[in-house]
């Protein structure tokens, strides 16, 4: 026979757990350095490109891409930023 323990869920899945307001956050963050450190940053060398690419356009892909890479600096601080405020589900002032 199977005991009923107190105040258990079996309706969450095994592993689940509690969404908060800091896992999104964490989350966010995790996204943010994925996309400029494998995507928009790894771009930046030129063994990524087709060979026939001239050197002038590369050069203008990378200054597209160094403004994303700003972008997503900031995106970062700004993540940064609510983590401190709201890191810990703390209601807004």
């Amino acid at each position: 026979m199977v005991e009923k323990m107190e105040n258990a869920d079996i309706t969450k899945p095994a592993g689940y757990k509690q969404q908060t307001l800091a896992n999104f956050l964490v989350s966010a963050l995790d996204m943010e350095d994925e996309i400029s450190g494998s995507i928009y940053k790894d771009y930046m060398d030129r063994k990524y490109w087709p060979k026939n690419l001239t050197p002038e356009v590369f050069e203008n892909i990378r200054q597209y891409l160094n403004v994303l890479i700003e972008d997503t600096q900031n995106h970062k601080k700004i993540i940064l930023g609510l983590m401190q405020k709201y890191g810990e589900d703390k209601q807004p002032e």
